[in-house]
């Protein structure tokens, strides 16, 4: 379950330019997600079993920056009555030009941590580095061109809407062992009827797309991507669809509340 702390930062993620009115506004929301595994046609065989659980989000402007936190919970069963409790917290705040990442996140199996990460990402000018504190010492260098997860949300949004719908970019989120990935995107517009209303939350109708991310090791020569996901993204920020595909196993994640935050006042 290592590669999900990577996926799940990314589901809920630019250059460094100004918005124009009219096109992408990030809105400050919290959202929960139903998460079960499914079984896909073609799908290689896996020791899991069964897995579900929960998927919480929160995304909130900032003055400065962009606030995330998220927590999953997940119980796996296992063939021959083996079971485990996954659970995972990610926390970033990431600077409004792009240019700063501070993030934590920590992965516990049964109670018992397996994975410890804090930190922070500057982009400079001449070069880009993170910097843990946890696991205290630990510096990488990361490639030119790298964005951030929400950068890279705004990023791919406005790609989409001015008809860029695939491209490929170093990504950064600071949450496991691997430092960065080459991620190639695919936006596709999606058609079909829009999420209108979540329990009491009503949702404007907005454009959407479904976005296909695959991840891929630094300068890798295969074609076959360490993980991959899918998310529909309304151009508000607001994935109301989560596919997360561990190669053996995939989970489906279904948006059940949905609450918009208020926006901050700025001077």
């Amino acid at each position: 379950m290592k590669k999900n702390k990577t996926i799940l930062s990314v589901l809920f993620s630019l250059l460094a330019f100004p918005l124009c009115a009219g096109e992408v506004e990030l809105r400050s929301h919290d959202a929960l997600y139903a998460m079960k595994q499914v079984r896909q046609q073609g799908q290689n065989w896996s020791m899991l079993e069964r897995a579900d659980g929960v998927l919480r989000y929160k995304f909130r402007n900032t003055c400065e920056g962009w606030a995330v936190e998220h927590h999953s919970a997940m119980h796996m069963d296992y063939e021959n009555n083996q079971q485990a409790q996954m659970t995972w917290s990610y926390a970033s705040w990431e600077s409004h030009d792009g240019k700063r990442l501070r993030f934590r996140s920590r992965m516990k199996r049964n109670g018992v941590i397996n994975e410890n990460h804090k930190g922070e990402a500057r982009i400079e000018s001449d070069k880009s580095v993170a910097i843990y504190a946890e696991p205290n010492g630990r510096r990488e260098v990361m490639p030119s061109g790298v964005l951030f997860p929400t950068s890279h949300l705004l990023y791919s949004l406005k790609q989409a809407q001015a008809g860029e719908t695939v491209f490929s970019t170093p990504y950064f989120d600071g949450s496991g062992e691997v430092a960065d990935y080459d991620v190639d995107t695919v936006m596709t517009r999606y058609k079909g009827k829009p999420l209108l209303q979540v329990e009491d939350q009503k949702l404007e109708k907005l454009p959407a797309w479904d976005m296909q991310l695959a991840f891929h090791l630094p300068q890798s020569q295969s074609s076959v991507a360490e993980m991959e996901i899918s998310a529909r993204y309304r151009l508000d920020g607001v994935s109301t669809r989560l596919i997360q595909d561990y190669g053996d196993f995939v989970l489906e994640g279904k948006l059940v509340e949905l609450t918009y935050m208020d926006e901050p006042v700025c001077d």
